[in-house]
């Protein structure tokens, strides 16, 4: 039988930790813990991070953030950024992960289904996302749908930006460098250095002067991709 990777091991036993921890807790005090113990794991993975300061992260309000995916580090360098609720949708299967998929029931992160009758059982997800804005919370898109193989940003599905549009929230793009390097999409080994997360200015809205919504929701798309990719060039 095959041996777990360290890495895997460390992920295990710091998420059991973190679900018997966080238990009873109510937000603030559940946000704090869940970022201490992912900045906890990084450190024990080797991955030295840079992040924005809190106020900058708390400054948009409920928003729609955008970021690139280029590894399965991403959502931790989320988790041991940001200090409040904010949402990911997340592809069905990592609900089914031990420990990981608690997290993510509990949390209410959005289930994305894939496969066959994907559509059926994704019909209420723009109402979840809705309630989660009214209720305070954030939401992270990975727009590109899937995780790079090449390290570079590829094309974006339009789900961000439609859902950006029909809750009037802007949009935030979120640039991750570092993630690729450390640990690509076709390895589950990770290599020690440095990753960094940076807010980009907050995309407004498009008014409706512009156009249709697809029109608009096109312009918001683009516009969002030019400034990540403008910032994942310097």
């Amino acid at each position: 039988m095959p041996s777990v990777p360290s890495n895997i091991l460390s992920f295990l036993r710091a998420a059991s930790h973190y679900i018997r921890e966080s238990r009873n807790l109510e937000s603030p005090e559940l946000y704090a813990v869940r970022k201490r113990y992912s900045h906890a794991l990084l450190d024990k993975l080797g991955i030295e991070l840079v992040s924005p300061e809190k106020r900058e992260l708390e400054a948009n309000g409920p928003s729609i953030y955008v970021g690139n995916h280029s590894s399965n580090l991403d959502a931790l360098l989320v988790y041991a950024s940001f200090e409040m609720d904010i949402r990911i949708l997340a592809k069905d299967s990592l609900f089914k992960i031990p420990y990981l998929g608690t997290i993510l029931k509990r949390e209410k992160h959005l289930c994305v289904h894939r496969g066959k009758n994907a559509s059926e059982r994704n019909a209420n997800i723009r109402k979840l996302i809705h309630d989660a804005l009214e209720e305070g919370a954030s939401i992270l898109f990975f727009p590109e749908g899937t995780r790079t193989s090449t390290g570079k940003l590829g094309t974006f599905k339009h789900g961000a930006f439609y859902n950006a549009i029909q809750n009037n929230v802007h949009i935030v793009p979120m640039v991750i460098r570092g993630t690729f390097e450390a640990m690509p999409k076709t390895t589950l080994k990770i290599k020690p250095g440095k990753c960094s997360l940076e807010l980009l200015a907050p995309i407004e809205l498009p008014d409706a002067s512009m156009g249709d919504e697809a029109t608009r929701v096109e312009w918001l798309a683009e516009q969002t991709r030019n400034a990540m990719n403008k910032a994942l060039d310097k």
